[in-house]
């Protein structure tokens, strides 16, 4: 019933403007559906109840002027002729108001124009055929129903006094009345509105499924987003591992050949003995990096340079290299790992001993790699004391993020902090198959 009677408008103050002026809600009026814009569906609706208007004027107008025009009664066909016009032009603008209107003043009008308010013909029934399939697609549901209901016991009296159905009435027992005609009547009107409800039900299905196939492109694309981003953080981090490694370790190898330079004279060329194939390496390291993003295509190219454990005694040697003393545990047989351990372990012990060289004072450091239940444990450290920033290598550098960020990746745990022998420590725990 809620359907049918809508509820009141209520009558409380509200806001009307962005003046702060108050005032009472209007009700809407009654005909307001009618001055939106004739656009989309709607303009259709207007042309197609134009064209069928004229079609059947132009017919009716024509047909009149015959002597032999049956039935006599001619009116009645102009009065459905301008209902169905009605019923067509809004049956999607305004399917309720159109659905109250037809219903209830077509017959009212109908039943003036004929003799006693008998169904001229079954043509006649075309516009309340319109509203009750147009109500049902706009999901008129309840009204819909009961408008069908009355309409289905309306027409079957109609149809019992109509004289065209009368004449195929031979009951005994109702020899004015015949039922077969008001039960097709009833049964057209109520298929009407099964097959408008069915499609209301398709329209519903098609607009979610639209609805979910643009969430799915938006969240394809945020993926899309997502993808692209992982990839240049990846990109970056392994950038800094590769280039920050030998070139702090250049950095530093410099900065002490010029300091000993006057009480060592051959420093100097020594160090630049050391940083020219350092600087090679480097290059051959960013190179690897670069081949690995231009042959992205290539299914036979690698992923990207993964060093793994194997790796381990060649960044040591470099950083001693470099001046600082390394104390290295390593296990004789480096226990098996994935690939992505393997480069989370390496890259981590390089970036905890670049730090180590450009950020503390200390002049050795520990590395240890073990193996515990199933996990991998490396742990750096040195026992300080920190070393005030240099220009160019100060504090707030990416170092510590990559390393936490490859240690998530794998699973596993980071904790940087102060150590027990005074400095700084490293302490890196992955599992050993990803």
């Amino acid at each position: 019933m809620a359907a049918l009677f809508p509820a009141r408008a209520s009558t409380a103050p509200v806001v009307d403007d962005a003046a702060g002026r108050t005032g009472r809600r209007r009700r809407p009026h009654p005909v307001r559906f009618l001055r939106a814009e004739a656009s989309g569906p709607y303009r259709r609706d207007y042309v197609l109840a134009l064209v069928v208007g004229l079609v059947a004027v132009t017919t009716l107008a024509v047909v009149e002027k015959w002597d032999y025009w049956m039935p006599v009664h001619v009116g009645t066909y102009w009065c459905a002729l301008w209902w169905t016009v009605l019923a067509l032009a809004l049956r999607r603008r305004a399917p309720r108001l159109d659905l109250w209107l037809v219903a209830i003043g077509y017959p009212v009008v109908y039943s003036t124009v004929t003799d006693g308010g008998r169904l001229q013909s079954t043509l006649h029934l075309v516009p309340l055929l319109i509203v009750v399939f147009a109500g049902a697609r706009a999901a008129v549901h309840r009204i819909a129903v009961v408008l069908a209901i009355g309409l289905v016991s309306g027409f079957v009296l109609l149809a019992g006094l109509s004289g065209a159905f009368r004449e195929t009435s031979r009951l005994r027992w109702s020899p004015q009345f015949d039922l077969s005609a008001g039960v097709v009547v009833g049964a057209a009107i109520v298929a009407t509105a099964a097959v408008g409800h069915v499609l209301h039900r398709l329209d519903v299905t098609t607009s979610t499924l639209a609805q979910r196939n643009a969430e799915l492109l938006a969240l394809q694309e945020v993926h899309a987003q997502e993808a692209v981003r992982d990839e240049r953080t990846r990109i970056a981090r392994e950038l800094h591992d590769v280039v920050a490694h030998y070139v702090s370790a250049i950095v530093v190898r410099a900065q002490a050949a010029d300091r000993v330079a006057d009480a060592q004279p051959d420093a100097p060329r020594e160090a630049v003995r050391w940083i020219a194939p350092a600087g090679r390496e480097a290059l051959d390291a960013m190179r690897s990096v670069v081949r690995v993003l231009r042959t992205a295509d290539d299914e036979t190219a690698p992923l990207d340079p993964t060093p793994d454990l194997h790796a381990l005694p060649q960044v040591v040697a470099r950083v001693r290299a470099a001046g600082l003393r390394v104390e290295a545990e390593l296990p004789d047989e480096l226990p098996p790992c994935s690939p992505a351990v393997g480069l989370a372990v390496v890259r981590v012990a390089q970036e905890a001993l670049t730090n180590v060289l450009v950020h503390s004072a200390a002049v050795s450091a520990t590395l240890r790699l073990s193996s515990h239940d199933g996990s991998l444990v490396l742990d750096v450290q040195d026992p300080g004391p920190p070393r005030p920033p240099a220009p160019g290598t100060g504090a707030g550098g990416n170092g510590v993020p990559h390393m936490r960020e490859r240690a998530a990746a794998c699973g596993g745990t980071l904790l940087v902090g102060p150590g027990d022998r005074g400095g700084w420590r490293v302490l890196l725990v992955v599992p050993e198959a990803v």
